[in-house]
């Protein structure tokens, strides 16, 4: 059976669509994708992404700003919606499922799955009315089609248990629980860094309301610690400027998945900070901490955040208000459990390989495949 993936970002990197199609790829369907590359201006580009298998990649080049809200994004996605539109239709005769991630993919792949007979899958990453950027009004009647495209699809996939809760309006024929947990990989890579400083990582979206300029400030000011941190999005610029000033923060841009892993097992402390202000938070999965239990890194998180209470029951980490004073008293707190450390990486392996093991993963997405 043959399958389009649908991203409204460039999948470079997008670990949870690459491990999907990775696990398919590897029970003999034929995936390929389709992505919206916002840094560039083209009609279509089809590239490979390099992986175990070859995967088809199209890219619309559709100038945008992540993170930039409704009204700043509004046109090119339309346009993006329009391009996604057209191929389905001139490509229908290539793939027999379509497999879109978020509303804003969801939404034109409902609609031509249903008029060109095709199974359709609703994989929701974030919902997108928690919160909506933009008009109330438009808000609601966003909220209404969502509910009737959970409905519609032949099945929906959520990344934690929790997110039941999120789409409790709705009634999907299916709903499997797929989570954000990375590939068990041998890493022989572990970088050669100063192994006098405390060295904490991020790698991830840089955005506002993750307490990255915060977490920026208590490095710079403290020459014991060392800030790896590394990403795209709208604070690259500022931060590439301020690791040039300072010799304890280390900014990497971009960097491909197994480095960001081999980054994250070199490091002491690891970060996963999200503002509890958004619903969404409430319901995350994030990455992080899964790369966090998989290589046993201590892990700092904000309280009633996706899967801080894990965090609290097994005594991995800290929890934090969603404030600078509250983080660097965290930090300080895991140097001051220094000796417990072993400890914490042997427990966080543990719940990796007991409870959220991507091979346990990957039989739930190739049993919902095979069903459909």
């Amino acid at each position: 059976m043959r399958v389009v993936f649908m991203r409204s970002n460039p999948i470079s990197p997008d670990p949870r669509v690459e491990k999907e199609v990775d696990s398919l790829m590897e029970h003999n369907w034929h995936v390929q994708i389709l992505a919206w590359d916002r840094d560039n201006k083209y009609k279509a580009r089809v590239q490979f992404l390099k992986r175990s298998h070859a995967i088809k990649i199209t890219r619309f080049g559709i100038p945008a700003t992540f993170g930039g809200g409704f009204k700043k994004n509004f046109f090119p996605l339309i346009r993006f919606q329009l391009k996604l539109f057209r191929w389905l239709f001139q490509n229908k005769n290539a793939y027999d499922i379509i497999h879109a991630c978020d509303f804003d993919t969801a939404l034109v792949g409902t609609i031509c799955g249903k008029i060109l007979r095709k199974k359709i899958i609703y994989d929701m990453f974030d919902s997108v009315t928690a919160p909506f950027h933009g008009p109330v009004i438009i808000g609601k009647i966003v909220e209404q089609i969502d509910i009737a495209l959970l409905n519609s699809v032949d099945a929906v996939i959520i990344c934690t248990e929790k997110r039941r809760g999120q789409i409790a309006k709705a009634s999907p024929k299916k709903v499997e629980v797929i989570y954000n947990t990375p590939l068990h990989v041998h890493l022989n890579d572990h970088l050669n860094l100063n192994q006098e400083r405390v060295k904490i990582a991020y790698i991830g979206i840089l955005a506002n309301k993750r307490l990255i300029s915060e977490l920026v400030d208590i490095v710079k000011n403290n020459p014991k610690y060392e800030l790896h941190i590394g990403g795209f999005g709208k604070l690259a610029d500022e931060l590439a400027q301020i690791a040039h000033q300072f010799d304890n923060i280390v900014f990497y841009g971009k960097i491909p998945y197994e480095k960001t892993l081999a980054l994250e097992k070199s490091c002491d402390i690891m970060t996963a900070i999200y503002d509890p202000e958004v619903s969404n938070h409430y319901y995350a999965a994030p990455n992080k901490f899964y790369e966090a239990l998989m290589l046993g890194k201590p892990l700092i998180m904000v309280k009633n955040t996706g899967m801080s209470e894990v965090v609290a029951e097994n005594n991995i980490g800290e929890l934090i208000d969603f404030n600078q004073e509250s983080l660097q008293k965290a930090i300080e707190k895991l140097i001051e459990r220094k000796k417990e450390w072993p400890e914490i990486a042997r427990k966080m392996k543990l719940l990796y390989e007991e409870q959220y093991s991507w091979r346990e993963m990957e039989k739930r997405i190739i049993t919902l495949y095979n069903n459909l």
